[in-house]
């Protein structure tokens, strides 16, 4: 959904190609989080039984939203969300009326910080969120094992889930928002991207990322692959999708059926990969748990903070709750499972 779909019923738009155009100063997966606000607002406005209402929002406006929205002491409902959850719904609200000239309420922050604080500690109160768990290697070799003798379609996925799980990616960085036709070349990941060099120890390969959720329009960002002596080498994985492109430059994460081009999207992709493992007694395990396991098993492995941050291009601490940490026996395993990967390669 779009910010123009989700308030086009309510307020006058303009349609001209600027609109379209000034979108593109956010990333398709912001827009999809600005969106849950603004859905979650207009939900709001329709239970308290205001149906027509137009920008710009109120002080009261957002102070009776955040109340409704949060978490109140005995008083949690279904529609109650975290206060960190409502502070992104703030951002959400600004680009809303950035996007359409609207004047965004100077807030009277002294009222609006102690409804969130109050929410914050109900949260506090709360059942823990439960951490996204790792993708591991036994996860990665069921995965390869399963689909690469599945369809076109399952062997683009697995080469993706290797890229994502190497490249410490997020899913959203690496799929597509259309399944078929053109794509937007300023936000998708395409043959072009590729570059690669030789180093003393093997092959690198660099895929030019512009819609990161922390890159900016004049700095894509880079996400770096190493070459493996095993299945799982994304390299490999890379190779096989620059020659099932045939030489076009289309989508990187994509392959060929009927003779027309399909692109990988988050959904479809994430939805595959979940029905593998769980077929496998895999289950919980989410789109993001290929970045939380990529940085974790370095992390396990002894590779340094300043490498992970490096590779996972993280600039700030935030790395940190992306690992997880390797029981003595976890760990035991995945060297295990590498050496062995490493020698059925060597045997081909």
């Amino acid at each position: 959904m779009s910010i123009r779909r989700v308030k086009e019923d309510k307020i006058e738009y303009d349609t001209t190609k600027l609109s379209a155009f000034l979108k593109k100063g956010w990333s398709y997966n912001t827009l999809l989080g600005y969106n849950c606000g603004i859905k979650k607002y207009v939900s709001w406005k329709n239970i308290t039984n205001v149906q027509d209402f137009s920008l710009p929002m109120t002080n009261d406006d957002l102070e009776g939203f955040c109340l409704w929205a949060g978490k109140k002491h005995r008083m949690v409902n279904s529609h109650n969300v975290s206060a960190n959850t409502i502070k992104k719904y703030l951002s959400g609200f600004k680009a809303w009326h950035d996007f359409h000239g609207e004047i965004y309420p100077t807030l009277r922050g002294g009222r609006l910080n102690l409804v969130l604080k109050a929410s914050s500690k109900v949260d506090a109160r709360s059942a823990t969120t439960i951490k996204k768990p790792p993708i591991m290697l036994n996860h990665m070799v069921w995965l390869a094992n399963t689909l690469v003798t599945g369809s076109e379609r399952d062997k683009a996925v697995l080469d993706l889930a290797i890229a994502a799980f190497w490249g410490m990616a997020r899913m959203c960085e690496l799929t597509y928002n259309v399944s078929e036709g053109p794509l937007d070349h300023e936000s998708s990941v395409l043959t072009s991207d590729v570059a690669s060099r030789a180093t003393r120890i093997g092959t690198n390969m660099y895929l030019t990322v512009r819609n990161a959720k922390t890159s900016t329009p004049d700095q894509p960002q880079k996400i770096v692959l190493h070459s493996q002596n095993n299945m799982l080498c994304p390299i490999q994985a890379i190779t096989r999708r620059l020659i099932n492109a045939r030489g076009s430059n289309t989508s990187l994460f994509g392959y060929y059926e009927g003779g027309v081009r399909h692109h990988l999207t988050r959904s479809a992709s994430i939805n595959r990969i979940q029905s593998v493992l769980r077929s496998g007694g895999f289950d919980g395990l989410l789109g993001h748990s290929f970045r939380v396991g990529g940085a974790s098993l370095r992390k396990a492995l002894g590779v340094t903070k300043a490498d992970i941050c490096h590779l996972g291009r993280w600039t700030s601490q935030c790395y940190k709750i992306y690992l997880r940490p390797y029981s003595a026996i976890e760990l035991r395993d995945a060297k295990a499972t590498i050496a062995e990967l490493n020698d059925l390669w060597a045997e081909k």
